[in-house]
């Protein structure tokens, strides 16, 4: 596990060296950017309910706490994908707090028709709004913004959103699926959705950029120096317009790559 870290102002991680969910503190209570996997019955993949026995809601939940936040206070879901590692168990979260959930339309049909054989199988339920390209959900005094990025699943998406270190703004792009598909077609997809959003993080001036899964951007180290962090050691997730190019032309090379064996 990784301890829970507010890494900027209004800005934390929840979850392990393998996924988790940002937490967006917000004048109105808090969204998440995903929410990590479902917790479900091994052999039915049935949801569970009893949080007692819900390793990951648990996770989330003591996070919230350990940064001083209520649960209760969460507002809103935003899913990046149709992946269970992130719509988790949004429906969950919507019965017990009342929160609203958002993702594509695509996805949500996508993540009903899951095969059988996926560890978190199908999900059960559906979104009370959906995301589209180029749209925007709001929080309080807080506005993410929204694109369409297909590749990694029929209707994935990219958000950039506004954060502040220490009352200093910046703007962070959120990277919603970040495997590179198998099949040749959905690598052409991908790779165009990477060369667009690159111009839109271009177009937003994007500084910071982040991903759901903290081992594709050495978040693991970063995230154990904002913990650590003393005065006047920068944010080691602030590192500008150029650096941020380079860190989205990884996604370009890494398609490539696989488009070439």
């Amino acid at each position: 596990m990784i301890p829970a870290t507010r890494f900027f102002d209004q800005l934390s991680y929840i979850g392990d060296e393998f996924v988790g969910c940002f937490v967006v503190e917000t004048s109105q209570g808090l969204m998440l950017l995903d929410c990590l996997f479902p917790d479900v019955e091994p052999d039915t993949k049935i949801p569970i309910t009893d949080i007692s026995r819900m390793k990951y809601a648990s996770i989330l939940e003591d996070g919230l706490r350990s940064l001083g936040l209520d649960p209760v206070q969460i507002k809103k879901i935003v899913i990046t994908h149709g992946h269970g590692d992130h719509f988790g168990n949004g429906d969950f979260y919507r019965n017990r707090y009342g929160c609203t959930l958002y993702m594509s339309q695509v996805d949500e049909d996508f993540a009903h028709h899951l095969p059988a054989d996926v560890p978190w199988g199908a999900m059960t339920w559906n979104a009370d709004h959906y995301l589209h390209d180029g749209g925007s959900v709001t929080l309080g005094d807080t506005t993410i913004y929204t694109y369409a990025t297909p590749g990694h699943t029929p209707g994935c998406m990219n958000f950039i959103l506004p954060v502040t270190d220490e009352g200093r703004p910046h703007t962070a792009a959120l990277w919603g699926g970040t495997g590179i598909p198998r099949s040749p077609q959905a690598q052409q997809i991908y790779l165009e959705s990477a060369k667009r959003f690159t111009q839109l993080c271009d177009q937003h001036q994007v500084d910071v950029e982040i991903a759901t899964h903290p081992f594709t951007d050495n978040s693991v180290q970063r995230l154990d120096l904002c913990r650590n962090i003393v005065n006047g050691v920068a944010n080691p997730y602030v590192i500008g317009r150029d650096a941020c190019r380079r860190y989205e032309a990884m996604f370009l090379q890494l398609c490539l790559s696989h488009m070439n064996h």
